[in-house]
Formats: C-alpha cells, structure tokens, sequence
C-alpha cells in the first residue's frame, strides 16, 4: 500500500543525488492489487509508475503476470533470470498485507514500518511492448524469502525489505550475484508493527483509509486478495 511516498523521496536523492523523477504524483492506493500501479525506483535512477505483475519482454500476451519471484530460484526461472541480472529496482511501500489461516477463515494483517514510514523492497522489472495498443508497458514484481518470527506466525514468505545502505548495491548492475544473494534475509522482528484490520480490505473496490484501520475478527468470512508466495 502506498499512500504517502515523502521519506522515501528524501531519502532516495540523498542516496542518488541524480535521481530523476519522472512520476509527479503517486497513485494513492491502500488495497494495492495486481495491474495496479506503483511507484518504483529503477536502476537507470528514473523513479516512475510501473504495473505491479511483471510480464516478461518476450511474453505472447499479458494474460499471465508475476507479483512475486522467490529469491531461491531467480537463475532458475527464465521468467526473471534476465530482471535479476540487468534490471532491478526499488519499490517504497507503506506497508502490506498478508492473511493468516484460522480454522476455514483467512484474517488480514496490515504490516507496517514500526521506525520509519515506509519499507523499501528489492524488485524487478521488464519492459513489454503491447502490439495491439501499441506502448510499451512497464512492469515490477517484488522478491519474497524466507519469513521473519513475527511473519511466521501468519505466512510463509516475506518481501525482501532493503535497508538504506543497500539500495545502492541492489540498483548497481555490477554487484556479483554473490553479494546480491547476501540481501535475501528476512527483516528484524522489531522493524514490523502487524495490525489485524476488517474483511474490508479483501474487495480490491474499496481503497479508503479504512482499509489499514485496526480491527478485531467477526463472523464475517473474508476471501483472500493475493498473498506472497
């Protein structure tokens, strides 16, 4: 969920002081979904829009997008083998949201930055041309790795969360692999605040604060959105 990008534009010219941003303002939402955008960071150092579910440059049709790619197996997937290689990026999120399996019922956490206002994820992205509406479409998807303690207790992945003083290794194309590798770990425990919120959230059509608003479980059953795989 993106709602408020402000620290992470401070911090990020502070980081790469040629920073170019081509985006204006974001795209306020707080029920981020697949084909939605998403302010990213890229390593051209352009900060702009892109659509969250990654389609490969030499995919057929954009029938099938990626929202997440497992660290693990980024060299093995042709999907991403490429993206992990020459084109990652940086995507400042508010926070997410993640469900936990109760009995037949799914409950929506709300996951947050206890420290700072946003968390900074490694991505990557691709660049499709669409033939039939002729542009070029620019889309991200987000590395997931093995879960912290606190997440553990809701899912089995995890975003990997970047700290400021690596954002410049993972936008350098001429990091090794080996050092990249180094940043798939899980967060500290202390850097998440998890926050039970309403069934509300599980309709994509609903995009209002209330979405991240504390919420203590009912008898209402949700469906989940999407998860990190």
């Amino acid at each position: 969920m993106i709602y408020d990008d402000s620290s992470f534009r401070k911090e990020a010219k502070q980081v790469f002081p040629k920073v170019k941003n081509s985006l204006g303002n974001i795209s306020v939402t707080y029920n981020l979904a697949p084909t939605h955008d998403v302010p990213v960071l890229l390593d051209t150092l352009n900060y702009t829009n892109a659509q969250f579910g990654l389609i490969p440059s030499w995919a057929k049709d954009d029938k099938t997008i990626h929202i997440n790619a497992r660290s693990e197996s980024l060299f093995e997937k042709k999907t991403f083998r490429e993206a992990f290689k020459k084109r990652r990026c940086l995507i400042p999120l508010n926070g997410f949201y993640e469900w936990e399996k109760q009995n037949k019922e799914k409950v929506p956490y709300y996951i947050s930055e206890s420290n700072s206002e946003c968390f900074v994820l490694a991505g990557l992205w691709e660049e499709w041309f669409d033939i039939k509406n002729n542009k070029t479409v620019l889309s991200v998807c987000l590395i997931t790795t093995q879960p912290n303690d606190t997440i553990s207790k809701i899912h089995d992945r995890m975003p990997v969360i970047l700290q400021k003083n690596d954002w410049g290794k993972w936008l350098d194309i001429s990091t090794s692999i080996s050092e990249l590798n180094k940043l798939f770990v899980s967060s500290l425990d202390e850097q998440m605040k998890v926050t039970e919120v309403s069934p509300f959230v599980n309709h994509v059509k609903n995009n209002t604060p209330e979405c991240i608003e504390a919420f203590h479980a009912t008898e209402e059953k949700p469906t989940d959105l999407f998860s990190f795989d």
